[in-house]
């Protein structure tokens, strides 16, 4: 009782979770491309994206220290036209700090706190860096001139692409989707040579010889031997049934003869025409 309920277990669970070639094919290179992916996504961020980050970063400290020396070396009238000029053409705003601002700390993430720490060790450990100060997003950097406390506020991107943003998530579902439509049609050329033998052995159950025949002229050598062994087997199994049709025509004709045959002896044997 055991055994037969084993396998009847065994039977339900292939039936269950059972699936065909070319969905394994796909679902397993699917996993590979996409595991690809991910993979190449991280060795780009910690072989090149980080490293570029933390240079901008030093680059970002270097333009708050030049601000910062221009500004203490100039009278009242060429600072504000220098925080005109910055803003200007530069993009980088210098507006007080003020005791009562709210502000979010440039620290939500690993990186960030890199890229924080770096600012701090090159601008002093009263240093500032923030997301957003007073709800106004960008990257502020707070620093101190001759006991007065300012912001330099510029664009986030300064510091680099966010990962995670708009930008990487379309690059990551363009690339994921590229992967799933190629595993896809990978799996099916895998595929194709199976299903078509599958459907020409259903033609030879059914006795469908002549319909059966496979391409013999495939790109794949390995396919193009199965099929030709499959049509010459074919051809064998017609011939065999040609060869069988005729010895059964033969022994039916053979055995109707002599019954025919026996059969008008007998009635020529009774003189009797009612009884013959």
């Amino acid at each position: 009782m055991g055994a037969p309920l084993e396998l009847s277990r065994r039977a339900r669970r292939r039936k269950l979770f059972g699936l065909s070639l070319f969905w394994r094919t796909f679902l397993l290179l699917a996993v590979l491309l996409l595991g690809s992916s991910l993979g190449w996504y991280q060795l780009f961020r910690t072989l090149e994206y980080e490293p570029r980050v933390i240079e901008n970063a030093r680059q970002i400290a270097s333009l708050v220290n030049l601000s910062r020396a221009a500004l203490v070396h100039s009278d009242a009238i060429a600072r504000v036209s220098l925080i005109k000029t910055l803003a200007d053409q530069e993009k980088v705003r210098i507006v007080p700090h003020e005791p009562g601002d709210k502000f979010d700390l440039f620290a939500q993430n690993e990186l960030e706190r890199r890229i924080s720490g770096e600012l701090v060790a090159r601008l002093g450990p009263d240093t500032i860096v923030a997301t957003r100060v007073n709800n106004e997003p960008g990257l502020w950097v707070g620093f101190g001139i001759e006991g007065d406390s300012y912001w330099l506020l510029m664009e986030r991107s300064r510091v680099g692409a966010l990962l995670g943003g708009p930008a990487w998530l379309l690059w990551l579902a363009t690339l994921g989707v590229a992967s799933l439509v190629g595993a896809a049609l990978i799996a099916r050329l895998i595929n194709r040579p199976l299903k078509q033998l599958s459907v020409a052995a259903a033609m030879v159950r059914e006795g469908n010889y002549m319909r059966s025949r496979l391409d013999e002229e495939a790109m794949s050598t390995e396919v193009r031997a199965v099929n030709i062994g499959f049509n010459r087997m074919a051809e064998q199994l017609s011939k065999i049934e040609q060869d069988r049709a005729e010895m059964l025509a033969g022994i039916s004709h053979d055995l109707r003869t002599p019954l025919a045959r026996l059969r008008l002896e007998t009635e020529m044997s009774v003189p009797d025409a009612e009884a013959r």
